[in-house]
């Protein structure tokens, strides 16, 4: 946060707001609750805050530095679109895999998950070129 200028009195209220919190699973069956012993959470931000975005957007703020070199990123909320151009069709699919790898690395550096079946790849092709399958390798 102090990356960013957030300092003094507002970084010790969203540290006390971050740190230190428990959180356990209840669920009622029928007419009895069954809970989880309260466990510490070391990661993440509490759920359903009207901070979270806030929070998620200082956090991943660093991502289109890590794949601007070869795409458009643009975000919002807590989706991402890549925009990625080139007419040579082998520069292309080593350009989409390029950024593909780099996001992979960057999601894991940053203990997040990329989830492959929620991600979407469109492709469009100009009537003057020739239309070339492109293989995504993602490892």
């Amino acid at each position: 946060m102090e990356f960013y200028g957030i300092v003094g009195k507002a970084n010790t209220l969203i540290k006390s707001y971050l740190q230190n919190r428990y959180q356990r699973v209840q669920i009622k069956k029928d007419t009895i609750n069954y809970c989880s012993e309260w466990e510490l959470i070391t990661d993440g931000v509490p759920q359903g805050s009207i901070l979270v975005p806030l929070f998620f957007l200082l956090y991943i703020n660093d991502l289109p530095n890590a794949i601007s070199d070869l795409s458009t990123p643009i975000l919002f909320a807590d989706n991402a679109s890549l925009i990625i151009s080139n007419p040579d069709s082998l520069q292309f699919e080593k350009d989409i895999n390029t950024v593909v790898q780099t996001l992979h690395k960057w999601f894991h550096n940053n203990l997040l998950f990329l989830n492959f079946e929620k991600t979407q790849f469109l492709q469009f092709f100009d009537q003057k070129y020739k239309c070339y399958e492109t293989s995504l390798n993602i490892q």
